[in-house]
């Protein structure tokens, strides 16, 4: 389990597509808390250098002490983090709040081991896996990554969701029978050589996470 990050959030009064930009162009990024328990959604602004430092790393199922203004420590996540589609600068920041105790669901990167040992890899197969899976958590019990070990698969072989093994208090929210990775023929060895065709593993590459709240969309 990952460490929880500190940032920094400032007070921002303003908002609206001007503003936003204006922040932006002063090196802050703006941002907002919202979650069940928050009754009126909290604004601010974080500096963009500390976004930055986040956003090259696996965010996706980090959690952040967000230091209010007024000085109280929120304990949230992020739920959707918009990047500029050029030049992929961060361009808002949208955190969930959590509640201790209180279980939440969330996508977690799968991390894929064992592909050098692998016999179907040596073979030529090719390996296919998804890049992340749906849990239900505590709070203070969610991963940092899902590990898969390819290592004992030959071709033809696959991985499913039944077949993990997860941290205490972790659960999947998808069918068990789901594929998490499989090794397949290759191209070049089903033209020598045709095979039945196999089943692929999910592709859910997420850019983001959620759904940023309409004021604040750019």
């Amino acid at each position: 389990m990952a460490e929880i990050v500190t940032l920094v959030m400032e007070s921002r009064e303003k908002t609206g597509k001007g503003e936003n930009h204006r922040l932006r162009k002063a090196g802050y990024v703006p941002c907002i808390i919202y979650g069940p328990e928050i009754k009126e959604n909290i604004k601010g602004k974080l500096n963009a250098r500390d976004v930055q430092k986040v956003l090259a790393g696996r965010w996706e199922s980090a959690r952040f002490s967000v230091k209010l203004p007024s000085g109280e420590n929120e304990l949230c996540i992020i739920r959707e983090a918009q990047k500029h589609p050029l030049t992929d600068a961060p361009l808002h920041i949208d955190f969930l709040h959590l509640v201790r105790g209180k279980k939440i669901k969330m996508n977690i990167p799968v991390e894929v081991i064992g592909t050098e040992d692998s016999q179907g890899i040596k073979d030529g197969g090719v390996l296919e896996a998804t890049h992340e899976l749906e849990v239900e958590t505590l709070p203070m019990s969610i991963p940092d990554v899902i590990k898969v070990d390819v290592s004992g698969l030959n071709v033809g072989d696959a991985i499913h969701a039944k077949d993990l093994v997860l941290p205490e208090g972790v659960e999947l929210m998808v069918e068990p029978d789901e594929v998490v990775a499989i090794i397949v023929t290759s191209r070049g060895v089903e033209d020598a050589a045709p095979e039945e065709e196999q089943p692929a593993a999910a592709d859910v590459e997420v850019v983001a996470k959620g759904k940023a709240a309409k004021e604040e969309a750019e």
